[in-house]
């Protein structure tokens, strides 16, 4: 029922084209409400080309007259990804202020379990811009975030 709104929706703006259609569930009434459309792939496209389904590469194909298709035959179930900069955040935040003005919920894990967390997670995941094959991004990010930390 949301992807034929979606679908509506671009339609009655003439889209062709890659568009992230986002709804969020409204709490008392449990209806789903359109919060924002955006001409782009979506945040998390990482994830999907690293599981295995290249959704870029796939519109190129499309765009030069192949096939559309469906999705691939296989992909990869249980791939994570991870912002390691976005968990380096979280983690100085859980380590360098209190608590309380963090408003976190009762049941949040503790300083260690955070800090055993961002661990396991660095040993199991893959991180979406600091990569070996493609090192520019997470150089470039990684140069922006210390220009931050010393422009404070």
């Amino acid at each position: 029922a949301l992807l034929e709104r979606a679908e509506r929706l671009l339609d009655c703006f003439g889209w062709n084209g890659v568009a992230m259609v986002e709804f969020k569930e409204d709490a008392a009434t449990g209806e789903p409400v359109l919060m924002e459309v955006n001409g782009r792939f979506w945040g998390s496209l990482q994830l999907a080309i690293d599981s295995g389904v290249d959704f870029p590469s796939r519109l190129v194909a499309l765009a030069a007259g192949g096939p559309a298709g469906g999705l691939p035959p296989t992909w990869r179930v249980g791939t994570r990804t991870r912002w390691w900069w976005g968990d380096v955040d979280h983690l100085l935040a859980r380590f360098l202020r209190p608590a309380s003005s963090l408003h976190l919920p009762p049941d949040a894990p503790s300083r260690l379990r955070a800090l055993s967390a961002f661990l396991t997670a660095t040993l199991r995941s893959r991180n979406e811009v600091l990569r070996l094959d493609d090192p520019v991004p997470g150089v470039l990010e990684t140069v922006q975030r210390f220009t931050q930390v010393v422009g404070r």
